[in-house]
């Protein structure tokens, strides 16, 4: 079978959805020791993976949980101040026309009136402009009122990213915190499995190979769901299966 069947042979054990493979559901050290192939491994990680399969909880955990809630209640304010400004250039510009024409009505009633012409059809005109005019630096008035509102909302929306930014950066130190954490709860025992393994040649997982690694995690975790067992350190699926304490699918 190929690497790429085997993985995707993995990842419908870890898939409890997957209608193929039908078996327990998989625990958190599956991503990492699930297939047994000779792929590079994020050791800390892993070892954390192991420490909670086992009970484990990091001190870090409540903290780790609180930073992560207030980062999903942290919902930045959306601004447009684009729309904004172009909103407030054209109220402006529509005002600028609304002068000028009612500059020109009240010259046409002006020049009108000096010629003791009939002034009514220009009075209407005129006012009908100055109507204009007003509705226009109300829209004026409400743009700017509007492009006000939207740089406070940039203003907020800055603040709040700078909030997250902070927030991310103090989860992503706890998260580390807590794999280092957990990581050194099970070491030696990982460590101990590295030893047993058939064919290593290494005595601690940080210096083992990916294979031993990865089976020396699947020994020291509980493990209800199959293992993928690509790399042939045992003779059969059975002797596998034994000494690894969990089921396990031989390619």
């Amino acid at each position: 079978m190929s690497d790429a069947a085997a993985s995707t042979l993995a990842a419908a054990v870890r898939d409890g959805d997957d209608a193929r493979v039908r078996c327990p559901t998989p625990g958190p050290v599956h991503e990492f020791a699930g297939l047994v192939a000779p792929r590079s491994l994020p050791r800390r990680r892993a070892l954390a993976a192991v420490a909670r399969a086992l009970g484990h909880r990091a001190s870090t955990r409540d903290r780790i949980e609180a930073l992560e809630a207030r980062l999903a209640d942290l919902d930045p304010p959306s601004a447009d101040l684009r729309a904004a400004r172009e909103r407030v250039a054209a109220a402006g510009a529509d005002v600028e026309r609304r002068r000028e024409r009612v500059a020109a009505c009240r010259g046409r009633l002006e020049a009108l009136r000096e010629a003791g012409a009939d002034t009514a059809d220009a009075e209407a005109d005129l006012a009908a402009a100055a109507s204009a005019l007003s509705e226009a630096e109300t829209e004026r008035a409400a743009a700017r009122q509007a492009l006000d509102r939207a740089r406070e909302r940039a203003r907020e929306a800055r603040d709040a990213r700078e909030r997250r930014l902070e927030l991310e950066d103090r989860l992503a130190n706890a998260r580390r915190e807590a794999r280092a954490t957990l990581a050194r709860r099970v070491r030696e025992r990982v460590d101990a499995a590295v030893v047993a393994t058939p064919g290593a040649r290494a005595t601690t997982v940080d210096a083992a190979d990916p294979v031993t690694a990865r089976l020396a995690l699947a020994r020291g975790a509980p493990l209800t769901a199959p293992v993928v067992l690509v790399a042939r350190r045992f003779p059969a699926a059975s002797a596998a299966s034994d000494w690894l304490g969990a089921p396990v699918i031989r390619l």
